[in-house]
């Protein structure tokens, strides 16, 4: 019952075509007894397990993330469910930021929380200056070069490989709001919207997708929970452009955001894109919103080969090349 409705459904239709009944009671054998008034009628074959449950549906367990009724029966009765990511495959964060934007930390700090975590690497991708951007949290291109330097010297002497990024924000043209230049220094780019987050925003996305410069479109909708919804999405047309750019999208595990949420997720694993699991986080104990993302990973039928930052950091150089 940790399903949906829907997917319940199919199992107990499953399990009147092999003359069993299935509730919150367990699963019965009512192939010869009358069990419309019953709930406890019949032969009880299983129900101390969910495994067991399944099993005399003649299915492998279904992990949770994938009960919804979405072709996860189809794929387990002929045993091509995937191997979904776990957070322990997750290597790295390659959004996060630091007290140069709106993050609560400094460089060090947030590099040594990264490897106190258990990550082998971390992404530095304070906010640049653009729209969205208000009260000065974003850093001008000057300032961004002068962070680079700050973020190679942590760099030489952190416990995690630490990469020199940024998150510029997506215009509604779909530029970007870093000059190039500096976008060609950095280690990594990680754009976004941040403004203008109601209407279409597919084709701005795809604009900022096919940059040169751009490594990860982070949270693609701009939406935060229950405040606003952010861009509609042609996911599609997104994961295709993307796909073909190289560029990966971001799952933002951010509990606020869960942005891209699970059904786009598989839209973009199906057409070939990857996606990047990432924190967002502006302080060392937001490194545990992992969880959140690889959980919206799972209900997209991601796999540890779909994301980014299941690699290891020469992986990851060799990706944003």
């Amino acid at each position: 019952f940790t399903g949906s409705k829907d997917h319940n459904v199919a199992l107990r239709n499953r399990a009147i075509d092999r003359g069993l009944k299935m509730n919150e009671y367990g699963m019965f054998d009512v192939s010869d007894v009358d069990a419309d008034d019953d709930q406890r009628a019949g032969e009880r074959v299983a129900g101390l397990t969910e495994e067991s449950m399944y099993e005399a549906l003649d299915l492998p367990l279904i992990p949770p993330e994938l009960r919804e009724d979405r072709g996860e029966i189809e794929a387990a009765a002929a045993d091509r469910l995937p191997d979904l990511v776990a957070e322990a495959d997750v290597r790295g964060d390659l959004h996060t930021h630091t007290e140069w934007s709106d993050g609560n930390d400094t460089i060090a700090e947030m590099a040594a929380g990264a490897a106190e975590f258990g990550h082998d690497y971390v992404a530095i991708t304070d906010h640049a200056t653009g729209p969205g951007m208000v009260g000065g949290v974003g850093i001008d291109d000057a300032t961004l070069r002068e962070q680079i330097e700050e973020i190679r010297s942590v760099a030489a002497n952190a416990d995690v490989d630490v990469f020199a990024g940024v998150e510029a924000n997506i215009d509604a043209d779909g530029s970007i709001s870093v000059a190039d230049d500096v976008l060609a220094d950095l280690d990594l780019v990680v754009a976004s919207p941040h403004a203008g987050l109601s209407g279409d925003g597919t084709d701005r996305l795809i604009a900022a997708a096919q940059h040169p410069q751009v490594d990860i479109i982070g949270h693609p909708t701009g939406r935060y929970l229950n405040r606003r919804p952010g861009l509609a999405i042609e996911y599609d047309r997104l994961a295709s452009a993307a796909a073909d750019a190289g560029t990966a999208l971001e799952i933002n595990a951010n509990p606020r955001r869960l942005d891209l949420g699970g059904q786009p997720v598989r839209a973009a694993i199906e057409a070939g894109a990857t996606v990047a699991i990432d924190t967002d986080a502006h302080q060392p104990a937001s490194y545990e919103y992992v969880r959140y993302g690889v959980h919206t990973a799972r209900r997209g039928w991601a796999e540890a080969d779909d994301v980014l930052n299941t690699r290891d950091a020469e992986e990851i150089r060799r990706f944003v090349a």
